[in-house]
Formats: structure tokens, sequence, C-alpha cells
């Protein structure tokens, strides 16, 4: 990618204790600082604030007081910023300095530095620029071109000038045309010195601005959870990503909200992100929708909190997942599957707090409004240890049936027995006829406590996804 430098000379600001800001600015959408220079030298000279590896645009520059916060307090100069067509030569017009009236070009002196900088500290009067450039000078209404070596010497690395010839001066009113020989791409499209990216780490909530877009920010709570606020989305750049890595030992939970009525649009509009997942965030100007988040290359269980699962592995031995064991967890801690998943089941699917031991509440979840403020900011997962699982027909998930054994089609059936004659002559069994036959008598079965009725079966552990788990 085609790359420029910028170059912005300030005169000095004596009287100015705030701090002073320059910014280059996207000429697509004004109030995003595309990079940033704050001066904090005290008395604030003069100085050039020196922009490389901008990519080949239209900008706009700003150059601002601004307050310990960061506010503008004083806007000291704005202007547009257009670079030059390049087409393997870079030209320049003509110029006619005018000794006595072009700054830096004085009568009776022998030599003329066009750099480019004050005439004098703070005097807000600038020399012209021709760093970098081959000169072929001539006087007007005089002796024409000068000759190179026998009038005069150049140097175009420091854009000096000097006469050679002794007694040779320069005559108040003298007009000279200034010819800049064509130089050879000179912009040279510069590029980036550093490819790596600057590294931001938060621990406790914060309010982000734009100078955090197009590097990496890594969160690390101190405690269970933090709220990020993303900056005013007119001030970023549209398609410049900020990198996101929750970080910590410990399970955490981030929120990142946006400002004001500024969007996400991903998922719910809602933005938690857990321990040891990342994504990034970016801003896009949609045609239809208007300025919005974006998020992509999202890694965690932004899209499947809640969801159950099946793994051979104890829980100790998983990632990104708790049981199914009735515990009560932090609303906090656990923001994302709290208000992304449990608060979006439906109604019937919810219990109260402090009804969740009552009947069959436990294979329910419940929600975080106990009366108990021992329990505040908590809510109970189910418990559904030990129990075989049905597929869903006319119910709802986490409906509860006793065991239960159909005895509606059993039949029991008793012989007769055959007639035979015993010792004596006589000891029948049955009914004492020759055609024995057999009959019916209605039976009552009583199930015994302790034992179930079950199918052949095997054991699974049963999960469900919250975060990436370290």
């Amino acid at each position: 990618m085609a790359t420029v430098r910028l170059d912005a000379y300030s005169k000095g600001y004596p009287l100015i204790t705030n701090r002073i800001k320059a910014s280059v600015l996207s000429s697509t959408s004004p109030f995003a600082v595309v990079a940033s220079i704050i001066d904090t030298t005290a008395g604030h000279p003069s100085r050039i604030f020196t922009f490389l590896g901008l990519p080949r645009n239209n900008y706009g520059f700003s150059l601002d007081e601004i307050d310990g916060g960061g506010a503008v307090v004083n806007n000291l100069a704005s202007f547009a910023v257009s670079p030059a067509t390049i087409d393997g030569l870079l030209t320049r017009n003509d110029e006619q300095p005018v000794v006595g009236t072009t700054n830096g070009l004085d009568a009776g002196a022998t030599s003329f530095t066009f750099d480019g900088t004050e005439t004098a500290p703070s005097s807000g009067l600038f020399k012209p620029d021709y760093i970098g450039w081959e000169i072929v000078p001539s006087e007007i209404a005089g002796r024409g071109i000068l000759v190179r070596g026998v009038d005069y010497s150049w140097d175009s690395t420091i854009a000096k000038f000097d006469l050679l010839i002794p007694g040779d001066a320069f005559n108040v009113g003298t007009v000279f045309n200034i010819h800049f020989e064509p130089v050879q791409n000179p912009a040279g499209n510069s590029y980036p010195t550093i490819t790596d990216f600057e590294i931001n780490l938060l621990t406790a909530n914060t309010t982000l601005d734009e100078s955090y877009f197009g590097k990496k920010l890594i969160v690390e709570p101190v405690g269970e959870y933090v709220e990020i606020t993303l900056p005013d989305i007119a001030t970023v750049v549209d398609g410049r990503k900020m990198m996101v890595e929750i970080g910590g030992a410990a399970t955490a939970c981030v929120k990142f909200i946006p400002q004001g009525s500024d969007v996400i649009n991903f998922l719910r509009g809602n933005l938690f992100a857990m321990t040891n997942e990342s994504f990034s965030i970016y801003k896009f100007t949609h045609p239809t929708n208007g300025v919005e988040w974006r998020v992509c290359e999202a890694e965690g269980n932004f899209k499947t909190v809640g969801r159950s699962v099946s793994d051979d592995a104890v829980i100790a031995d998983t990632f990104n997942l708790l049981e199914f064991n009735g515990a009560s967890i932090s609303t906090e801690k656990y923001a994302r599957l709290y208000n992304e998943f449990v608060l979006n089941l439906p109604l019937a699917q919810r219990v109260d707090y402090d009804s969740h031991a009552t009947g069959n509440n436990k294979y329910l979840w419940s929600l975080a409004n106990s009366a108990d403020p021992g329990n505040s900011g908590k809510f109970l997962i189910p418990d559904r240890r030990n129990l075989f699982e049905r597929n869903n027909q006319s119910g709802k998930a986490g409906d509860w049936s006793d065991w239960d054994l159909d005895l509606s089609a059993m039949k029991v059936t008793i012989p007769q027995g055959n007639s035979y004659t015993g010792a004596g002559g006589n000891g029948r069994v049955g009914r004492g006829n020759n055609n024995p036959n057999t009959f019916d008598v209605p039976v009552t079965i009583t199930g015994i406590p302790g034992l179930e009725t079950k199918p052949i079966n095997y054991l699974i552990n049963k999960y469900f996804l919250v975060w990436k788990k370290q």
C-alpha cells in the first residue's frame, strides 16, 4: 500500500500551559482521528509535527489546545491535506522570491536558507521550503540565469544558497525566478517501520477513546466483572479494528457498552466476553442502517452460551463448562449467561430464586430475585443430576416426571395343574379332573422403595457452555 509522510509546521505558543494535540483526520469521517501527536513541551516552541506511513489518501488536519482530560479547549489550526499526484516525477511550479519581501531573503545578505522554518522564534513568519529540490535560479531584469559553482552554490539537503563572487550581495527589490528540477518520485512511498501493534492493558472500568483502535486491548479484571465503554463511534475511522482479548487467571466477565444511541450489530446487540475469549470490533457505515459497531473474529461462546453438551471427561478436565448441579452463581461473574440466555428463556422455564427448592422447580433456571440479601446478585442453575433425558413433545424443557411402570397390559397366568392319584387312592392336585386348564386371577404389584425402572444405559457427564476456560 502506497503511503505518504505529512509534516505540519507549527509556530510557538508560549502562553499556552495546556497540552497541544496535532491530529490527522479522516476525510470521510471528519471527527475520526487517523493519527495524532500530543505536544507536552513546556512553552510550546515552534516545531514540526511529522506523521510517517499514512495511507495515501485525502485528510483533514487540526491543531488543538486540549485540557487534562483530552477535551478541545481551543482550535489553533484546521486545514485539508491532499497528496499530490505522482506519476514517476514530482514537479513544482517556478517561484519568484523578492529580496527584502520574501521571508528569509534579506537585503545585503550573501546567503539564504529556505528550509521552511520561522525567521525568528515565535515570529509567525515562515521561510519557503526548498529542502530536497535542485534549483535553477535567475535574476529577472538582471544578469539572467546564474551559473552554479561560479555565481552561487546550493545545498539541497539543508536548502542553503550562497553567493560566491566577492562583493556580491542581495539588493533590495531584486526579483529572482527559481526553477525546480523534476524529482524522480521523491515521496518514496514511505512505510511504517514498526509492523507489530501497540498493546493496552486494562483492569478496571474504563471509557475508551479513538486512540485504542488499530491496537490490541487486553482486559484482565481485578474482580469478577468489568465494564468497558466504547468511544463515540463518530471519532473512529471506518474499518479500523480494535483487537480484544480477555485475560486473567480467574473466571470473569467483561461487558462492552456503546455510547448514547450507538449500536452494536452483533447477536442481540449486547457484547459480553469472558476469560480467554477474544474478538475484534470495528466501525462500519452501513448504506441502510447507518453507522454501527460490527464484531468479527469472535473466539468463544458468544453464540452458544447456555447450550447443553455432553463430554466423557470429568469437569476438572473440560473447558468452558459448568455442571447442572443446582449451584448459586453470580450475575456479574456470569453476566452473559444470565442476560443473554436465562432472561431470554420462555417465562415458564424460569422460577423465582426463593422457590427453586419447591417441588420440581429445581430442574429449571431461577431468576436473580431472592428476598434474602445474602443471595443478592445470584441466580440458580438447574439440578439435573441422576436424571434420564426425554425428548420433548408437548411440555417444556426442564419439566420433571416421576418414575412409572405401565401395568395396563400386564397379565398373570396360573396353571390349574394335572389330576393324579396318589398313594392310597387319594391326594389329588388341581381341580381333580382329567382335563386340566388354566384360570386368570387379578394380581396387585407394589413398587419397592429405593428401586427404579430404567432402560439399558450408559453414564455421560452433562454440562452447559459458559465461557472459554484455561
